[in-house]
């Protein structure tokens, strides 16, 4: 079922949303205009009270000094979160400037925490039969739920 389990970005074995192992970590430099987020990886969060816990968190000494519960970043009140590190909106005044240091590499978190299938298809984007069958279909196409679908199944052109 999407949009409950990921592939951690450190070990690569599955993260879920339901017992409230995933953790997001991510970098932050902070700018002459405030900050810029990047390099946003979702891991295993460290529970030191379980039997074998997982050490997937790299931590501040690699440079990720932010993070937040992966279950933060999901459903519509993550879609509300993410979407204030872009524009800070109306109601408080518009016209900031994203918290975000590369547009692409954020929104390919955006579809990992909020499409789904996208994270069940990623591993297939490199394939040749996706270039195929995707190669020239518009910029949204690719992304809709279905084709991701059939992306990971592996019945795309089918």
């Amino acid at each position: 079922m999407p949009l409950q389990a990921w592939l951690c970005d450190v070990c690569g074995e599955l993260v879920t949303s339901h017992s409230n192992n995933g953790l997001v970590v991510w970098r932050t430099d902070r700018t002459g205009g405030g900050f810029r987020d990047h390099d946003f990886k979702i891991v295993h969060k460290t529970i030191d009270s379980d039997p074998e816990p997982q050490r997937c968190d790299p931590g501040t000494a690699q440079g990720y000094n932010s993070s937040l519960d992966l279950d933060l970043f999901l459903g519509s009140n993550g879609l509300a979160m993410l979407l204030s590190w872009l524009s800070i909106g109306p109601l408080k005044g518009g016209g900031s400037d994203p918290r975000v240091a590369n547009m692409d590499e954020f929104v390919d978190f955006v579809r990992r925490v909020q499409t789904p299938y996208y994270e069940e298809a990623r591993s297939r984007f490199d394939e040749e039969t996706t270039h195929h069958w995707l190669g020239d279909a518009n910029e949204y196409a690719p992304y809709l739920p279905e084709t991701l679908r059939s992306i990971a199944d592996g019945t795309l052109g089918d």
